[in-house]
């Protein structure tokens, strides 16, 4: 019994982020692109750990129905990302400012071996094994001000399906979050939905198909019969699936994956790629879906202070950047506040979610006299003047936070974990 647990956790860990990116999908036309048109706002619980930095547009393949057509004008004004997820949360395309020589030009996505439709034969191909893809376009943004500028160029990034009447009708959304069905789902539906989905989405570690196939799944139809299964294989499945949740929320990154520095973690693998460590795979679409690889955007995350106390909410915290000591971002950089355990962009009363280059620039925030920065976190609005322009709001509504730095377009130095990050000290 015990080995059959250990086979349906590790199916569990396996198809968790399929099941995740299914749940996200729900609700979407997948004939376009659905633009945010202004930064996100603690409303938004599609997604995870959403950045405030750029513009999204998100957009979602049925390639097994109909190819798609991606059209890229050449954008010189603005930094943009323009990554391909596959269904299992791989980044399996990036393509964007960094990319020059394979940026601007129009692309045709096609599933498997898929032959190029008659008259699309000059397109750029991109093959892509699953037929649920996601896009998520992200482009830069200088505040506010500047949402005229982007959301033109939104508008002149294009994808569509060749054949819109073969898109199928996709499930609406729940009134509850991705998040928050995963961690109610019961194996049954879990397993049944993972079932479904792998027949276009296939399990490509064959392994994980004969564990399946021992508790009656069917790899050409997709089925799964849970009311045919022994009660000895429905209680392992319903005991993997609880120890292999248990052990995603622990959330501990693989150690090689991170440098750890007074309270940070340089994140320097494990996001957008997995390879076969399915368990990472599975921790970060559970706590940060939709994450780029580093070459794009480094990650640097905090969830305690510099002495390693947990970020609780009740305390006050000041972060400083040495004059010195500024992230090395060849494009920007920003550090974003989110609630704990929620994972969600914080509600405050000034509406500030994040602080980073662009408002240092325009003065939204000071400087002290030597160049450094220092930013206050607390809950409760500062009285000291520089407190309160250089306030970052800590939640009222959830005991803990955490802290993401992001760093678009990381030099060598951040993508080795190398680069010290600023002191975050309780005060």
């Amino acid at each position: 019994m015990a080995n059959l647990t250990e086979q349906a956790k590790a199916l569990y860990l396996y198809g968790f982020p399929l099941v995740v990116t299914e749940a996200t999908h729900w609700g979407s036309d997948d004939k376009g692109f659905h633009h945010l048109r202004t930064f996100p706002t603690e409303k938004v619980n599609k997604i995870v750990k959403l950045n405030n930095d750029t513009l999204y547009s998100t957009a979602w393949t049925q390639l097994a129905q109909t190819p798609y057509l991606v059209h890229i004008p050449k954008i010189t004004e603005r930094y943009y990302l323009f990554p391909i997820l596959d269904a299992y949360t791989n980044v399996v395309e990036s393509i964007g400012t960094r990319t020059p020589d394979r940026a601007e030009g129009d692309y045709i996505l096609l599933y498997q071996d898929t032959p190029v439709p008659a008259g699309y034969e000059s397109y750029r191909v991109i093959r892509l094994q699953d037929s649920l893809n996601a896009v998520l376009l992200r482009i830069e943004t200088r505040g506010k001000a500047d949402y005229p500028v982007v959301n033109r160029i939104q508008d002149s990034i294009t994808i569509r399906p060749l054949y819109p009447e073969r898109v199928r009708p996709v499930r609406q959304a729940p009134e509850i979050s991705p998040a928050a069905y995963i961690e109610t789902v019961s194996p049954k539906e879990f397993f049944t939905l993972f079932a479904a989905l792998s027949v276009e989405n296939p399990i490509r570690n064959e392994a994980y198909v004969q564990i399946f196939e021992q508790f009656g799944y069917d790899r050409v139809t997709g089925t799964f019969p849970w009311d045919a299964l022994t009660a000895e294989q429905q209680q392992a499945l319903i005991e993997g699936s609880r120890l292999g949740f248990a052990e995603i929320q622990k959330g501990k990154r693989n150690p090689q994956y991170t440098v750890q520095h007074r309270g940070w973690l340089s994140v320097i693998g494990g996001v957008g790629t997995y390879g076969t460590d399915y368990l990472q795979r599975a921790e970060t679409a559970y706590g940060g879906w939709g994450a780029n690889i580093i070459q794009d955007s480094a990650y640097v995350v905090a969830a305690a202070d510099d002495s390693g106390a947990p970020l609780e909410s009740r305390n006050r915290y000041r972060l400083h950047i040495p004059a010195d000591g500024y992230p090395h971002a060849s494009v920007f950089w920003s550090i974003t506040l989110y609630g704990e355990p929620s994972k969600y962009l914080v509600p405050n009363p000034i509406g500030r979610f994040k602080i980073n280059t662009y408002d240092l620039q325009d003065g939204s925030v000071e400087k002290n006299p030597d160049g450094s920065l220092d930013i206050f976190i607390f809950a409760d609005e500062p009285e000291e003047e520089l407190a309160r322009k250089n306030w970052l709001p800590a939640p009222k509504t959830e005991e803990h936070f955490s802290l993401a730095l992001r760093v678009y377009t990381p030099d060598e130095q951040t993508i080795r974990g190398e680069w010290e990050p600023p002191v975050l000290e309780r005060i």
